[in-house]
């Protein structure tokens, strides 16, 4: 059997990313090598909506042949067009999108060599008139240089279609979690949920409602606390627990206090990767309330570790990841009370909440490592074909 070379371009290590790296090459038909633009130490990297760097403490770079780019925006650019243009290494270069100077002047640059391009964007909120036709004109224009277009979901899908590209050039690269890993992580906790709970000060017989999320603004923390309000005041045995950080954190707790709702909210912090899977163990349902995610990575683990799933339409792996009234529910986003009620559907029956927690394990092993790297084996196989 042939191998394929393929470079893939990041900005940064990524929880979801790396370990699929690692998988690609112990597979052994890719010769992959990843090229991070900014760092390839996740603690260098700022997240700028948290304030500091998150710790995912699992392995990111390890496995893999990765090149960590120069800082210096000339010499980088100098380092790709060495590599992945003039060395002709590469069956197929994959760039992050197209917001990037470095990349798009590299893209422009490759006459013979073929390039794909990765994608998240979700058009999930209408653009004004002008700036969509202004931005659509340009980027027809600009896509033409592209062998190949990476979705990371049916979202992106329907952007690039928007923008001419055909269903022919697109070659699915979603996000997808390590899946075994959070549902053997999980199941350690899972036995330790009452202890967990009475420890946090929660019943052991409560309905818990989990958040794993920035508290900014464009994660929308708040709804989920109206929400969850809304909904504890029909199901009084029940508890949130909000897992992360951010600048609304004070707004929160303040919220908190003048609604009363000590007594069955909790904000525990932001949490490490590892430690992650404890908190999906001993939750009955998760919820994602984003403004804006092109994507939403959380969905995926909460499935792994065998929730059901409530997000907002804003949310663009609810679009994919959830059956409406099979494993989860999808609500309008900025309607508490939609959210409410969605909570409200599964905490009705303890058996409803079970099945459509079973029904999400088995929805995303569909979306695991395996789906990602078959398609891109089937790119590259295209590539090769067309030489």
């Amino acid at each position: 059997m042939s191998r394929f070379s393929l470079a893939v371009l990041m900005t940064h290590p990524t929880q979801f990313d790396g370990p699929l790296f690692s998988r690609i090459s112990q597979a052994g038909l890719i010769d992959l090598t990843v090229y991070y633009l900014e760092t390839d130490r996740i603690a260098d990297k700022v997240d700028k909506e948290l304030g500091f760097s998150p710790n995912w403490d699992i392995p990111l770079t390890e496995r893999y042949r990765s090149v960590v780019c120069p800082r210096q925006f000339v010499r980088r650019v100098r380092l790709l067009w060495r590599e992945c243009v003039v060395g002709g290494n590469y069956d197929l270069v994959i760039v992050p999108g197209y917001a990037r100077l470095d990349t798009n002047l590299l893209v422009l640059a490759a006459r013979r060599q073929a390039v794909g391009m990765r994608l998240d964007t979700a058009p999930i909120h209408p653009q004004p008139r002008l700036k969509y036709w202004c931005k659509r004109t340009v980027l027809r224009r600009f896509f033409r240089r592209f062998a190949t277009f990476h979705p990371v979901g049916s979202l992106t899908e329907r952007y690039l279609e928007g923008l001419g590209v055909s269903a022919s050039r697109m070659f699915r690269f979603p996000y997808a979690a390590d899946n075994a890993y959070l549902a053997q992580r999980a199941s350690l906790f899972r036995p330790e949920r009452g202890r967990m709970l009475s420890d946090l000060g929660i019943s052991p017989g409560s309905f818990v409602v989990l958040g794993v999320l920035k508290f900014v603004p464009r994660e929308n923390p708040m709804e989920l606390l109206r929400g969850f309000q809304l909904f504890h005041q029909t199901f009084p045995d029940s508890a949130l627990i909000l897992v992360g950080a951010g600048a609304l954190e004070g707004e929160m707790k303040a919220y908190v206090g003048t609604e009363k709702l000590s007594n069955c909210v909790r904000l525990v912090g932001y949490a490490k990767y590892s430690e992650l899977p404890k908190w999906y163990a001993i939750s009955n349902v998760f919820v994602h309330p984003a403004l804006y995610e092109p994507w939403g990575v959380s969905v995926n683990e909460a499935m792994a570790c065998g929730l059901p799933v409530v997000a907002s339409s804003s949310v663009g792996s609810s679009y994919d990841l959830i059956e409406d009234g099979a494993n989860g529910y999808r609500y309008p986003s900025g309607n508490a009370q939609a959210l409410a009620d969605c909570l409200a559907s599964i905490a009705s029956r303890p058996d409803r909440g079970r099945a459509l927690g079973e029904r999400s394990e088995r929805l995303i092993k569909e979306w695991d490592f395996e789906s990602a790297m078959k398609s891109i084996e089937s790119t590259l196989r295209r590539i090769k074909t067309d030489e």
